[in-house]
């Protein structure tokens, strides 16, 4: 993957830690961004791969484990090592990593703070006791108690796992019987290892387009880097299939976004690290979906620093260090990602994505399923993708130009899945 900033020399008097990876057509760029600049060590949960390329150092360790994360992080630093920070921007790993930094007197949000950002109950529900945009919501248990709430709110309604990620099992329901279809998808959902069985939260609908917002906090002072236009396909299900990130941006709605994300990250307690908020435009005015204290996902870091000029890994590093990122705009353009999926169920092949590697206006292509990976259409599989795209320009409508040309030249086949032919 090819990094879109200047690189320069490392400190190696600067050693940072990072918990976790991600795969690698996603967190590739991040991993690249960090090692020009600092002595860069991780965390992880498994031997290093791809990812010893980037590395001084590792220790392999359990993730959920805030004391085995703790003790691998001065191992890391080793004796008389002048500055040492630790970032993860692993959803599995955010609250642990933050009560690993607290028992090391690291610069890191709190563990409540990351608690009560995985946590979209305790989200919903300080959101509501300070008074920003309520939104209808009701924590339950059983199915009969999510058709109650249904009832009450009114249709549609959407249910949600409580503490799962990238909008796993997520679902608008417009009726009864889809309540419970609803409720039974995101009981049964899971992801890696974030917990489940604590509840499921039904939520009156939010309408209108959803946009997301990467911020840089550092000592409660937020600074919006980018808003980005997020797209949303399968529905009823809410997968995320690209998203567009512009420099530039002058809303009739863009205050209120301002004043709601800086607001929201106040009232979770957040005040230091990069975040994602997630944001839906509704008729009554913007409202918080979820804040995530971490870097986002999707490319999207990556994608803003086409767009920005700004490198949101390096800053969530230098907010690790306790210093404040330089976060000047470079350029003013727009940047969009377009993950591609298969027509149908089946088994991934062999990807040549060379020719709308060539179209231009694509900066990047990553093949993202392995040939003889089983790909199943939302909401059967978590994002079943099998490709993504990259397109910069002058505006939207250059992106989507240049992404409509390059998608048309990938072959989106499957090989059959032979027991669902058997069970035909």
């Amino acid at each position: 993957m090819t990094a879109p900033l200047p690189q320069s020399a490392p400190d190696p008097a600067e050693r940072l830690v990072v918990v976790g990876s991600g795969g690698r057509p996603y967190r590739e760029y991040s991993f690249q961004s960090l090692h020009t600049r600092y002595s860069l060590c991780a965390v992880l949960a498994a031997e290093p791969t791809w990812q010893r390329a980037y590395l001084d150092s590792y220790i392999v360790a359990d993730l959920s484990d805030p004391l085995a994360i703790a003790d691998a992080v001065l191992a890391l630093a080793g004796p008389g090592s002048p500055a040492v920070a630790l970032l993860t921007w692993d959803e599995t790993a955010v609250e642990a990593t933050a009560e690993a930094a607290a028992k090391l007197g690291l610069p890191q949000l709190s563990p409540q703070a990351a608690r009560n950002c995985r946590d979209k109950y305790a989200t919903r529900s300080l959101m509501a006791e300070a008074g920003l945009g309520g939104v209808r919501h009701r924590l339950v248990t059983t199915v009969d108690q999510a058709v109650a709430a249904a009832g009450e709110f009114g249709y549609p309604v959407v249910l949600k796992p409580r503490a799962l990620a990238g909008s796993i099992g997520v679902t608008r329901a417009e009726d009864e019987r889809q309540v419970r279809e609803a409720f039974a998808l995101a009981d049964t959902a899971a992801f890696a290892t974030l917990p489940t069985g604590h509840g499921i939260l039904v939520e009156e609908y939010l309408d209108g387009p959803e946009i997301s917002i990467d911020s840089a906090v550092h000592a409660g002072d937020v600074h919006i880097v980018h808003i980005a236009r997020k797209r949303l396909g399968y529905a009823p299900y809410f997968e995320e299939v690209g998203h567009l990130v512009s420099a530039s941006y002058d809303e009739p709605w863009t205050d209120e976004v301002r004043a709601l994300v800086t607001d929201a990250h106040r009232a979770l307690g957040v005040t230091t690290g990069v975040t994602h908020a997630e944001v839906r435009l509704t008729s009554r005015g913007p409202r918080l979906i979820e804040l995530n204290a971490r870097l986002g996902g999707d490319l999207i870091p990556f994608i803003s620093a086409f767009a920005t000029g700004v490198d949101l890994v390096r800053a969530a590093a230098e907010l690790a260090f306790g210093r404040r990122p330089d976060l000047t705009p470079a350029h003013h353009r727009t940047a969009e990602v377009r993950f591609v999926y298969s027509d149908t169920d089946g088994l991934a092949r062999p990807l040549d994505l060379t020719a709308a590697g060539d179209v231009p206006g694509i900066a990047h292509t990553a093949v993202l399923a392995a040939p003889g990976d089983r790909l199943l259409l939302p909401p059967r599989q978590a994002i079943p993708r099998l490709a993504a795209l990259v397109a910069t320009g002058a505006d939207e409508a250059a992106c989507g130009e240049a992404l409509d040309r390059a998608e048309a030249l990938v072959d989106r086949a499957t090989d059959p899945l032979v027991e669902l032919e058997a069970a035909a």
